[in-house]
């Protein structure tokens, strides 16, 4: 019995042996007073999230062609270009869960914006694009920068949803992108290669030891840094006036607030990185990046 104030989300399996979708379908059962909650169904269209077997080609196939893919927790040895979570097997239903709870704080920061990410895709293309040949190897794997033109840049988010979703508009801009969970892990990045922009979160949850303000500030003053240190964008839940002054005083040159709006977005892409024009939608509006093709380019 679901508990009375939960929130209720649907979840359709696709793929999967009979064993693993009874598996996941009791797990769900026993979870059913915590919130959220999930429900397994059988329709695929109108549920909220899918789980698919991300070794399955037919699973893989119909989570692409009604457009889920951005709603999908794949399970498997590789996810198609576009997914936001990805677990590798054994079947592990607490971290699915887990997985599944991100996607929904995903919803409740940005809504809309997985939909219509999706929607803005062209998944047949993309599929095509893969080679698929008649098994799931064929898929490109997860987390692939190989055919991205534009400059790097370096994401620094512990949310691992949160994470995914800036990778994936950022290599729809043509990014390769680089990705950090925590502090240590950026600056170690940063004083290795060279980045032209770097995303990151100021509050960064353990086993971090240092906060946004705190790499902003290092990129920006130490001397090891001068004359290479890439265009800092400090990205926050903390919207506040004395935040963004923090941000000033920190020295980065762009302040963006959760959720990321495309707008914001653009524009600071806009600003920051002279050879965006390039590549910029809006003034290029058939420019396809990354792996895409423009329908009838050879």
């Amino acid at each position: 019995m679901t508990a009375p104030n939960a929130e209720r989300y649907t979840v359709a399996l696709q793929g999967f042996s009979d064993f693993e979708r009874s598996a996941l379908a009791s797990f769900f059962r026993l979870a059913a007073q915590r919130s959220p909650a999930y429900e397994q169904v059988d329709y695929l269209d109108r549920c909220d999230f899918v789980i698919a077997d991300a070794d399955h080609l037919e699973a893989l196939r119909s989570v692409v062609d009604t457009g889920r893919v951005r709603q999908t927790v794949f399970v498997g040895a590789h996810a198609p270009p576009g997914a936001m979570a990805w677990l590798a097997r054994p079947i592990d239903p607490v971290q699915i869960l887990r997985q599944l709870d991100s996607l929904v704080d995903q919803r409740h920061s940005s809504p809309g914006e997985l939909r219509a990410a999706s929607a803005n895709m062209d998944d047949e293309d993309e599929f095509s694009s893969l080679g698929v040949q008649g098994s799931a190897s064929s898929f490109g794997v997860f987390d692939a920068n190989d055919s991205f033109s534009g400059p790097d840049v370096l994401v620094c988010e512990d949310s691992a949803i949160a994470r995914r979703f800036m990778q994936v508009r950022l290599q729809e801009f043509g990014y390769r992108v680089k990705l950090a969970t925590d502090g240590e892990e950026a600056m170690a990045l940063l004083k290795r290669e060279h980045f032209a922009l770097a995303f990151i979160d100021i509050v960064l949850g353990p086993p971090s030891g240092l906060d946004g303000l705190q790499i902003c500030q290092h990129v920006k003053h130490h001397p090891s840094f001068a004359g290479r240190g890439p265009k800092v964008i400090l990205v926050s839940g903390l919207s506040g006036a004395t935040d963004r002054v923090r941000g000033s005083l920190a020295g980065c040159d762009a302040y963006l607030t959760k959720p990321v709006v495309a707008a914001e977005l653009l524009q600071a892409l806009r600003t920051l990185d002279p050879g965006f024009a390039a590549r910029d939608p809006e003034a290029n509006p058939a420019h396809r990046t990354g792996k895409r093709r423009m329908k009838g380019s050879s």
